[in-house]
């Protein structure tokens, strides 16, 4: 009898833990407790088989449509670039993707600026009188207030470092100096300290070092203007890159308050930077030394600028095309994983002759068709990871990355649902590397699934032996690429992302230089596809980025910044905590 009341209550012990361990589940999926069971990841052998369906031929065959003559180089607001919206909502529709809204476009609203040159006056003067300088030699301006007249009228010029202010690294360069109406003049680049050569990424451009950063950082503290130095080592690039951008038109969302609206804003050669620091009997060195330390203060100059900018204003519509592929998970599918790569190109040169039409192959109708592509891939395996993955073909990145600005202003769905962005722009064309450029990779939880995963992807060598794959970041640091591409509006909105590039460690030998072939054809009529591409890289980078997007949807938590990251702080605002 004891025998048999010992197995009775093993075996009422037994259902308990059972019944602990795994509660049942109703038909709809919920618990007797009303709960939603979780939902299973994609298994290992799905997602072999998923990355699998990436075509290189299909990859192609979108390329050569979005870059065709009759798209007209897709350029922003223009009849090519609306008739590229139109193919890419059309694949989305036919791959079985949903729209985020009403439809698979967001309209994007713009505001071009055009100086009028001839009607536009600005003047320097010092203690002295007139300080000199030469319009688009030593000083270039114009105005991003959006209106069709501005003012100024002796605004002194105050000299504010980097203005850096980074509480991160303890580090203020304004010290609550107020600077309304001010003309701020700005160094280029982060911050140098010699204890500290790690601080603000090192070597590695951070945000606080570009000049958008510098520009904002003057419209939210009320400044009237804002000034960057340029020297070529600061910038990363030589003065002709900008030395005539106050003369070319720009554009800007037409949403209140964004981006940088100031009356005045420029460059200033370094050679005009060193007359001016030396009314204050100082030198530009000595600037850059000065503000290299942390007790730096800003330093008002016995200069003031008047100008009075007449800019010719229009407004301009462009489409963003956004497609989902809905998740699995009855609560994480309201969060994302967000796909992007720009669609949109340089159009015509009006003053050319023959070949006139930019368009733009690699630059980015490739990856354009990639992530499409990838989304083809979703749909034909039936692979749902939890979380959902949108994918989004951004407008007007050649104007400024204002399509992705929009998209981030005005997001369809809460922010803060979206967990990652993974931007694809001008992917491999020359085969495949035993590498993979992964821009911002050291900077997020991203970048160490993607050294996990790259890791455990083989690529074999000319000799038959094999070897896995290697990520690798920004090869020019100093240029502060990760601020140069779409995924640089999510990241300062606190999204981790990462910027995929090509990578450099070639398999075969190649015919081409390709250092030179994109010195050659970047935003130039011949970027085209040629007997040059062979897309056997860009296929095994996208399968690459496909199992990243999947276990990024697929993880229990949303993917964080490194620790002490600059946009670290935005991450933690944008999710409370």
């Amino acid at each position: 009898m004891r025998h048999l009341v010992f197995l009775w209550m093993v075996a009422a012990l037994f259902i308990s833990a059972c019944n602990t361990d795994k509660p049942a589940v109703s038909p709809g999926g919920e618990n007797k407790a009303g709960t939603a069971a979780p939902v299973a990841k994609v298994e290992a052998a799905a997602v072999d088989a998923a990355v699998a369906k990436i075509n290189g031929d299909r990859i192609l065959k979108g390329t050569e449509a979005l870059a065709a003559d009759d798209m007209a180089g897709r350029a922003t607001g223009t009849e090519g670039e609306r008739k590229a919206a139109q193919w890419i909502a059309d694949q989305y529709r036919e791959i079985g993707l949903k729209p985020m809204g009403a439809d698979f476009f967001q309209t994007v609203n713009l505001i071009g600026m055009k100086k009028d040159a001839e009607a536009t006056t600005l003047s320097l003067r010092g203690e002295a009188g007139e300080i000199g300088y030469e319009s688009g030699t030593t000083l270039t301006f114009a105005s991003s207030a959006q209106k069709e007249e501005v003012s100024v009228t002796d605004a002194p010029l105050l000299f504010v470092g980097y203005g850096v202010e980074a509480p991160e690294h303890q580090w203020n360069d304004y010290k609550d100096v107020d600077v309304k109406g001010k003309i701020l003049l700005y160094l280029n680049s982060d911050p140098v300290i010699a204890d500290q050569p790690d601080a603000f990424g090192g070597e590695a451009r951070t945000y606080y070092g570009r000049y958008t950063y510098k520009y904002e950082q003057a419209m939210a503290r009320g400044a009237a203007g804002a000034f960057v130095i340029h020297t070529t080592p600061s910038a990363g690039y030589g003065w002709s890159v900008i030395g005539s951008s106050g003369e070319r038109e720009s554009f800007a969302v037409k949403l209140p308050n964004s981006g940088y609206q100031l009356d005045v804003l420029g460059w200033i050669h370094q050679d005009l930077a060193n007359k001016l620091a030396g009314t204050v009997g100082a030198t530009l060195e000595q600037w850059f030394e000065a503000a290299n330390k942390r007790d730096f203060k800003p330093v008002e100059l016995p200069i003031t600028l008047s100008a009075n900018i007449k800019t010719t204003l229009r407004d301009a519509e462009a489409r963003n095309v956004v497609g989902v592929w809905e998740g699995s998970d009855p609560k994480l599918k309201e969060e994302m994983v967000v796909f992007s790569a720009h669609f949109d190109h340089l159009g015509e040169n009006e003053s050319g002759d023959g070949d006139r039409i930019y368009n733009g192959a690699w630059d980015n109708a490739l990856g354009t068709s990639a992530i499409i592509e990838i989304a083809r891939a979703f749909a034909e395996s039936g692979v749902r990871p939890r979380r959902s993955v949108a994918f989004l073909a951004c407008t007007a990145e050649e104007r400024g990355l204002l399509g992705s600005k929009w998209f981030v202003e005005k997001p369809p769905v809460p922010l803060k649902n979206i967990v990652a962005n993974l931007n694809v722009d001008m992917p491999q064309i020359f085969g495949t590397t035993t590498d993979m450029g992964a821009i911002g990779y050291e900077t997020n939880q991203l970048g160490d699934w993607l050294v996990e995963i790259a890791g455990k992807t083989p690529v074999t060598l000319a000799d038959g032996s094999s070897k896995m794959v290697a990520v690798k970041g920004d090869p020019n640091p100093n240029a502060g690429s990760f601020y140069r591409s779409d995924q640089a509006n999510f990241v300062k909105k606190g999204v981790p992302a990462i910027f995929f590039v090509p990578g450099k460690d070639h398999v075969e030998t190649l015919k081409v230089d390709p250092a030179q072939y994109k010195g050659d054809h970047y935003h130039q009529v011949s970027d085209e596809i040629n007997e040059h591409w062979n897309l056997s890289g860009c296929v095994r980078d996208m399968q690459v980025v496909m199992r990243l997007a999947i276990k990024t949807a697929d993880n229990d938590a949303m993917p964080t910044w490194a620790a002490g990251n600059e946009f670290e702080g935005a991450w933690k605002t944008l999710h409370g905590k």
